[in-house]
C-alpha cells in the first residue's frame, strides 16, 4: 500500500505532467515561417510606426448558428472575444491604402491566441489585412469597413522595427514594381 505522501507525488507528477503536455494546445501555432514575400502578398497593408496606444476591448462575433424550437428558424449567438487595440503613427507605408497616417490595429489580447504583444512607444513593421485570418478561427471573417483599422497576429511576420526587415521590404516592393 503506498503511503499518503507517495500519493501525493504521483498526483503532483500527474498534474504537472498533465499541464506541460496540455501547454502546446493553448499555445499559437503558425502553420510556417513566412517571408517577406509572402507576408507582402497575404497583407492588404505593410507599414512601419511608433505605438501612440493600446488598449484592452471586447470584440463581438457570431460563433455559428444554434436552432432552438422550430429547426426553420436560425438564431445566433454572440460570444465577447477579447482583442488589443493598438494605434500606431505611421512612418513608412510599404503597401496597402492607409487612409489615415494614424492606423488602429486590432490582435487577439495575447501571445497564446496569436496575438502582438505592442507596446505604447515602441517602432515596428506591421503586415496587416483587413480581415482576421487566424486559421484556427477564420470561419468568424471578422471585418473591418474602412483603411484605418486593420488586423494583425504573430504568424503574420508583424514584428519590432528592425533596418534589416525594412531594406527586405524595400527590396521585395521594388522588385514588384
Amino acid at each position: 500500500m503506498l503511503s499518503k505522501m507517495t500519493k501525493d507525488k504521483i498526483l503532483l507528477l500527474t498534474i504537472i505532467l498533465t499541464i506541460a503536455g496540455t501547454l502546446h494546445s493553448f499555445a499559437c501555432s503558425c502553420q510556417e515561417d513566412i517571408s517577406v514575400s509572402a507576408s507582402l502578398h497575404y497583407s492588404d497593408a505593410a507599414f512601419s510606426g511608433k505605438v501612440i496606444s493600446k488598449i484592452l476591448t471586447t470584440n463581438y462575433d457570431s460563433l455559428g448558428i444554434v436552432t432552438t424550437g422550430d429547426k426553420n428558424v436560425a438564431y445566433f449567438n454572440w460570444r465577447e472575444i477579447p482583442s488589443t487595440v493598438v494605434r500606431i503613427k505611421v512612418d513608412k507605408k510599404f503597401k496597402g491604402k492607409l487612409a489615415s497616417d494614424t492606423i488602429t490595429i486590432l490582435t487577439p489580447y495575447n501571445g497564446a491566441a496569436c496575438g502582438y504583444n505592442f507596446q505604447v512607444g515602441q517602432r515596428y513593421i506591421v503586415y496587416a489585412t483587413v480581415i482576421d485570418k487566424l486559421p484556427m478561427i477564420n470561419k468568424l471573417k471578422r471585418r473591418t469597413f474602412d483603411n484605418k483599422t486593420f488586423w494583425t497576429n504573430l504568424c503574420l511576420r508583424t514584428q519590432n522595427w528592425n533596418t534589416d526587415e525594412e531594406n527586405a521590404i524595400i527590396k521585395e516592393v521594388s522588385n514588384k514594381a
